[in-house]
């Protein structure tokens, strides 16, 4: 019962990231597929597809609409796109500060004996909250010492919950926090814009199955998606080839590359523009930005092939 306590909102929450990513990237492609800074790598379908065409210099800051014309009449599209993206991380940050908060109030040591009634979660309390309603030690008669004991205890409970949901949501909170800022920035700029799409769609088409292996890992163990042999399946054959493809080859030698070499003469009219200074900001902290994204998925790389929930898996399957 504590298993299930703990994957069901596991699988909820890998079920609805799974359809988000998902209808993300279909409606990158339907938007963007034509464009001619679509690459082919990711789909695109332009005769000459090239991330070059991300740099054109007609384009610069959104901010000052003169600066930034829409050579390629994508900008209406592209803000829009962005706006669902920002949507997607704002509410994830506010859902990890929610949820944080709760485990705050509400959490207690999940090894108590509350798991096993189920009302170990903070889910379960604030319902019983709602409906005010006890839990089995409350109806009981104690004496005044039992009840100072019991205090204390939740007192010390309370302090564990605090620990446990500090280490367990401050992690995403930040991730979602350095996303949103990195949306907002690379939208200011026209180059920057198209080139964040491209990423944001190679990045989200791994995070497809990135996701349909949390559904299946997490799923309820009757299931059928729960077999070892579709577990398995769905981790070497589609997981792993296109997490290395999606973030170990095109973003760092198509996405990074063409930061890096192909943005040099719009580097050029930002610093004409605006100073030299800006533009060499601006190139080292995308590009800083990239290099960061690229480490945090080797480390994610390693975790996805020694996933302990796979290595249980394998040892009920006998490979």
């Amino acid at each position: 019962p504590t298993q299930q306590l703990f994957s069901a909102p596991r699988h909820a929450t890998a079920t609805f990231r799974l359809l988000y990513c998902s209808i993300s990237c279909i409606s990158a492609l339907i938007l963007f597929q034509s464009a001619e800074f679509w690459p082919r790598p990711v789909f695109g379908t332009h005769p000459h597809a090239s991330t070059r065409h991300c740099w054109d210099l007609s384009g610069s800051f959104s901010a000052l609409g003169f600066l930034d014309d829409d050579y390629d009449a994508k900008n209406g599209k592209l803000k829009y796109f962005f706006l669902a993206q920002a949507a997607y991380q704002l509410h994830s940050l506010c859902f990890h500060v929610v949820s944080m908060l709760l485990l705050l109030l509400y959490g207690g040591d999940a090894a108590s004996a509350d798991v096993s009634n189920g009302t170990g979660s903070w889910a379960g309390r604030l319902i019983g909250r709602f409906r005010g309603g006890k839990s089995n030690n409350d109806q009981q008669q104690k004496n005044p010492y039992q009840q100072q004991t019991q205090q204390q205890q939740t007192r010390s409970k309370r302090l564990i919950s605090m620990k446990t949901s500090m280490q367990s949501y401050f992690r995403p909170m930040m991730e979602h926090g350095i996303v949103l800022a990195l949306l907002i920035g690379a939208y200011l700029f026209s180059g920057l814009r198209r080139l964040g799409a491209v990423g944001i769609f190679t990045l989200e088409l791994s995070s497809v199955f990135l996701q349909l292996l949390q559904v299946s890992i997490y799923a309820p163990e009757n299931s059928w998606w729960r077999k070892p042999e579709v577990v398995l399946f769905v981790h070497r054959v589609l997981t792993v080839p296109t997490f290395v493809y999606c973030r170990l080859i095109v973003l760092p030698f198509i996405l990074w590359r063409s930061a890096l070499f192909e943005s040099q003469e719009w580097l050029e009219q930002i610093a004409k523009v605006f100073s030299p200074v800006w533009a060499e900001t601006l190139y080292t902290m995308f590009n800083g930005s990239l290099c960061l994204i690229f480490a945090l998925n080797l480390v994610l790389f390693r975790r996805l092939l020694f996933h302990p929930h796979l290595k249980q898996i394998v040892k009920q399957k006998g490979h």
